[in-house]
């Protein structure tokens, strides 16, 4: 692919404009170290079809991984995407099932179009074999899955939810299979983290303590993108140790970015963006390559397909070669979408987060971005489905939308491409979560524990289960009532008529979506007419209406519920606190203004309204009074915020920050989530890592003040609505960060005893 002539392409084709700002970034080449031979010791036959494969020899990562596995490991192996990972487990998971007959596999994915991926990737080596595999997972038909249950294949591939709700809630029919279960594959580990993954912990704990009872223990093998503590996370999530193999730099192919911030006017802002994702489209049809589009709702990726498609039929283009993927498709429209694309029969997919995963097209030329994902490994895992051979370059464009987190990612385009390694966080500690699953545990294990047990569980997880006991109720299957990957806060729809538009979180509705309110979406503006159970009721605004907007007005209030840990420093009077907090936000009105001219048409006081939230895990940092202080607390806030983006990876609305100065200046960085999601714990862990990166932005932009291009506004809710000062913010991150790593007071059992 030569890069420069598609550019050329794409101007040609309305993508990009002399106005846009566009920034540019290349990913260099790594090319792979290959290992001398397989390692000795594997099953003759898998070695021999492994060499008739024309798998001559791994690559050096791989070896070192196998080789563990085979010695008797629990292993996780950690590397880039398009690295190998999958040949990597199959060669030991093959070596056992051969080894020992009438023994099986269990796969776990995410997402099942990464299951069926990677079903059609371990077929050229199971066939030849005699191994067979099937998925099991919502899209297999009733009649299917009751034969697999009486007579199970030797490699089964589910997901988390069907862990639960089927190896686990009807695990009587499971026995046979789980006591003969020799190797579990856990793929893509790093989607397991925050609330999804402190739910994963305590599934998969619960998981291998019915394996126990059964007499199986099965070797485990892990994989996951490169991130910072494979070790920490494998151990978080499953409780077992384990051996790792990183091979962070083991290759990548050379890749192109450009981040493009459109020249588009505020007036059908959205359906001009639109248009712009289109063009891109039609440049890639014109331009001969194959490329992923990732948009940001179903509704977006429905329209420009439906707009694509007739283009390409106006000018003469096959339109055959444009399709969309996302979930709500038939499983077997899906799955066959993804055999044509890897056939090279499609060229250009619309999809949403369907298809970030794990998805193995050598020939795939690139990825747009149809603004950026909800975090920072999100966009990175949906970069890596591009150039998935090392030997080919490969391009990425990322079009930001009206929003300051994507224009936030334009200007700092080499601070997200030299990001450090994410430290991925999941708490099986949480007590919230804890609870959900003890009726499940109860369930499967009788409500009979040992001390045996205990190590297995967790101590956090086996003292509450303990403490709580009983009995199961027959016939009462609780599984069926645990959500394992969850949503921040209740959900609700939004309606129009009897057009059902999409759907917002609670914090959402409360501070957005209140009634009179003015609410935009997806292009349009809709006034609140009214709360119901489940929904909100919108009424679009008339053209002559188009230029209001309404602002809410809202306070908020802070209690320390507990402390956990913290540092002081006496001399500076500083304080840096992790612990948990209490809040209520509180609606106080809003105010109608004309965007033309700003004028205030009035402010509206409804009836009292707030929001309660509790135990909350956060992160706060008590300061002394000045006016310097003062003056740079807003900046401070948001620096931590900016740099937390890319030193713990959180979605855009996990956390929030807050400050206040009054009774002493205080900033807390929180989770949204009750019971925590582990965030706030390793924010306390690297707050100062953070702080630096956010400072480090903020000084390489040439803004004077502050800017959402350094000092990101808030995509999550900002509630002190602070001014920002840039200059004093970043004087006094340097005095917090000179005074915060030289404490002289460590918090323990309830006060600050010295060092």
């Amino acid at each position: 692919m030569n890069f420069e002539r598609f550019k050329t392409r794409l101007r040609d084709f309305d993508a990009l404009r002399e106005n846009d700002q566009i920034e540019r970034g290349v990913v260099d080449r790594v090319e792979p170290e290959f290992a001398d031979s397989w390692p000795h010791g594997m099953h003759d036959r898998l070695h021999n079809e492994l060499l008739n494969s024309n798998i001559r020899r791994p690559y050096r990562h791989q070896a070192q991984a196998i080789e563990l596995s085979l010695q008797g490991n629990d292993v996780v192996l950690e590397s880039p995407t398009a690295s190998g990972k999958t040949l990597a487990f199959t060669v030991p998971m093959l070596d056992t099932l051969l080894r020992e007959p009438d023994s099986h596999a269990l796969m776990i994915y995410p997402m099942k179009a990464l299951a069926f991926d990677q079903r059609e990737q371990i077929r050229q080596l199971c066939e030849p074999l005699g191994i067979e595999s099937w998925p099991y997972d919502g899209d297999v038909d009733a009649e299917i899955r009751n034969v697999i249950r009486t007579s199970p294949p030797e490699i089964l591939l589910t997901n988390p939810e069907y862990l639960n709700l089927s190896f686990l809630a009807y695990c009587d029919k499971w026995e046979h299979f789980l006591s003969k279960l020799k190797f579990v594959v856990i793929d893509e580990m790093h989607e397991y983290r925050g609330y999804f993954g402190g739910n994963m912990s305590l599934l998969l704990r619960r998981f291998f303590l019915k394996l126990h009872r059964l007499g199986a223990n099965p070797r485990v093998f892990l994989s996951t993108a490169t991130n910072a503590n494979p070790a920490e996370h494998a151990q978080n999530l499953t409780g077992r140790d384990v051996k790792v193999v990183s091979a962070r730099d083991a290759l990548r192919p050379r890749r192109h970015f450009l981040f493009i911030n459109p020249d588009l006017p505020d007036y059908q802002y959205w359906r001009i963006f639109q248009l712009r994702i289109e063009n891109v489209a039609m440049a890639i049809l014109e331009a001969g390559l194959q490329a992923l589009i990732f948009c940001p709702t179903k509704r977006f990726l429905e329209a420009i397909y439906r707009n694509c498609k007739r283009r390409a039929e106006e000018n003469g283009d096959n339109p055959s070669l444009l399709t969309p993927f996302h979930a709500d498709m038939r499983p077997d429209v899906r799955q066959k979408i993804q055999q044509d694309i890897k056939d090279s029969k499609i060229r250009v997919i619309f999809t949403t987060n369907s298809l970030e995963l794990g998805l193995d097209i050598g020939g795939l030329d690139g990825v747009v971005l149809a603004g950026f994902p909800s975090n920072i490994m999100s966009a990175w895992q949906r970069i890596g489905r591009a150039g998935r051979n090392w030997d080919r370059d490969a391009f990425v464009l990322f079009f930001a939308q009206d929003d300051p987190i994507d224009q936030f990612f334009v200007d700092n385009i080499n601070a997200f491409l030299n990001r450090p390694f994410d430290h991925l966080i999941v708490d099986p500690r949480n007590p919230e979560l804890i609870a959900s699953h003890i009726p499940s545990l109860i369930t499967e294990t009788g409500g009979k524990l040992s001390e045996g047990d205990r190590s297995i569980l967790g101590e956090e997880f086996y003292e509450e289960a303990k403490k709580k006991g009983g009995k199961p109720i027959k016939g009462y299957r609780p599984q069926r009532s645990l959500t394992i990957r969850g949503n921040f806060g209740r959900s609700y729809k939004l309606k129009s008529g009897s057009e059902e538009l999409g759907q917002i979180s609670e914090m959402r509705r409360f501070r957005e979506a209140f009634i009179g309110g003015i609410f935009p979406f997806m292009g349009r503006k809709y006034r609140v007419h009214a709360h119901e159970a489940d929904a909100i009721i919108l009424v679009p605004l008339s053209e002559a209406e188009m230029h209001l907007r309404t602002e809410g007005g809202f306070y908020t209030m802070l209690h320390t519920d507990q402390i956990h840990d913290g540092f002081q420093n006496e001399t500076a009077e500083l304080d840096i606190i992790h612990g948990t907090l209490n809040i209520q936000m509180n609606f106080t009105g809003y105010k109608e203004v004309d965007e033309r001219t700003g004028e205030q048409r009035g402010e509206h006081v409804p009836s009292n309204d707030a929001l309660f939230q509790n135990n909350l895990h956060a992160v706060w940092f008590n300061i002394p009074t000045s006016t310097d202080n003062v003056k740079g607390v807003g900046a401070l806030e948001n620096l931590l915020r900016v740099g937390a983006m890319f030193v713990v990876p959180s979605d855009r609305f996990d956390t929030s920050t807050w400050s206040k100065i009054k009774d002493g200046v205080t900033i807390y960085y929180y989770e949204n989530y009750t019971g925590g999601i582990g965030v706030a714990r390793k924010f306390f862990q690297e707050w100062n890592t953070a702080l630096e990166k956010g400072i480090d932005i903020a000084e390489n932009c040439d803004c004077r003040s502050g800017c959402q291009n350094c000092i990101e506004p808030p995509k999550s809710w900002n509630f002190s609505g602070a001014e920002i000062d840039k200059v004093a913010g970043i004087a006094l991150s340097e005095n917090l960060l000179h005074d915060g790593t030289d404490p002289d007071y460590k918090f323990r059992d309830g006060v600050w005893s010295p060092l």
